[in-house]
């Protein structure tokens, strides 16, 4: 792509594993980004602490030429930290109210420094450009409707590194504006994240949180739309490659999120022995209180969607997390309630087990 004369802008995704084995595409970027830094993947790739990990995603920001831009999340002590090696002049972004700024923040937008915030002005969260001692308004983070109303963090920090990266490499605002204004979460525009289903008489979101601290940003948006729905039924999955502590972290979650959990594993089990993810994801789950009964098995994704908009009733919402996303949504928008269910039962690993 690269090497493509008529490719006049790249946008790339530098994922850890990647950086591992074959390092960048590329000796220097103009913008480079890193957005958080969290325990996943710990124990892969020589990776055996967050701090390593940091380290690893820090390459990204410190092959930014002189002149160019690093885009930092102020919210994550180890991606701000990233300030003290990142190539380029520094831009911040933060979710954090200006009165909650911490002190690196507060000095660096008052030397002229640039950042890009969600402040509470008035009775809504508003978008701030803060740049040469100016603070300039931006738009509403409401209306960017990939955050559902403001209401999916996640989304209104991911929107606030676009809106960096974007300005930073001297795109208008008005153009920006109008790009974050026209930006859903559908499955054609963002395929597996946030992606809504309101045709069956209930409501399915297909995302992908696949570690600990997703599955709490989504469990953030939940909370919020709780009283919308009678009971909230989850399908979680997590990769076998993770550690124990993680899985059962991931059960503990669904546990608090979900009224019902439906178990399953990836195709791949990357070295696991069958049924070891989900009986670890079971563990963290009754640790966590779940109760008998509330908790099934599915023995794969095709069967656990099935099962997940078969216990599905008018007024619930159901969350699938999902690994194979186009597979998934094909199966949720086909699916007739009235056809007869390839599952024979549901089976209630809980009940049995407790038994």
């Amino acid at each position: 792509m690269l090497r493509e004369p008529s490719v006049e802008v790249a946008v790339f995704e530098c994922a850890r594993g990647g950086i591992l084995r074959e390092g960048l595409a590329f000796d220097e970027c103009d913008v480079g980004a890193v957005l958080n830094v969290s325990e996943d993947h710990i124990g892969l790739g020589g990776v055996e602490s967050v701090d390593d990990l940091a380290a690893v995603k820090s390459v990204v920001v410190e092959s930014v030429r002189r002149g160019g831009w690093s885009i930092l999340n102020a919210d994550n002590q180890l991606t701000a930290a990233m300030a003290r090696h990142a190539g380029g002049n520094i831009c911040y972004f933060t979710l954090k109210d200006q009165r909650d700024w911490p002190d690196f923040l507060i000095e660096h937008v008052a030397g002229g420094g640039r950042a890009i915030a969600r402040e509470r002005i008035g009775d809504g969260w508003d978008i701030v450009l803060h740049e040469d001692h100016e603070a300039i308004y931006f738009m509403k983070a409401r209306e960017i409707p990939a955050t559902l109303g403001g209401h999916a963090e996640f989304n209104v920090a991911n929107a606030l590194a676009a809106i960096a990266m974007a300005y930073c490499h001297r795109v208008p605002l008005k153009t920006i504006r109008a790009a974050m204004s026209n930006f859903r979460a559908t499955f054609d525009q963002l395929p597996g994240r946030l992606n809504i289903h309101d045709a069956h008489g209930f409501r399915v979101i297909l995302d992908y949180a696949h570690n600990p601290d997703g599955l709490t940003a989504l469990g953030a948006l939940i909370d919020k739309m709780r009283t919308d729905y009678k009971r909230i039924v989850g399908l979680v999955a997590v990769a076998g490659d993770r550690r124990d502590a993680d899985i059962r972290e991931m059960g503990s979650l669904a546990a608090r999120i979900f009224d019902d959990i439906i178990l399953r594993e990836d195709d791949n089990l990357r070295g696991r022995e069958p049924g070891s993810v989900t009986r670890l994801l079971r563990e963290g789950a009754y640790a966590a209180g779940c109760e008998p009964g509330h908790i099934f098995d599915a023995p794969s994704e095709t069967a656990a969607v099935e099962m997940g908009l078969r216990k599905a009733q008018p007024g619930d919402l159901l969350i699938v997390l999902a690994d194979r996303v186009e597979d998934v949504w094909g199966q949720i928008r086909g699916f007739d309630p009235n056809s007869k269910s390839s599952i024979t039962a549901f089976p209630d690993v809980a009940t049995a087990e407790v038994a």
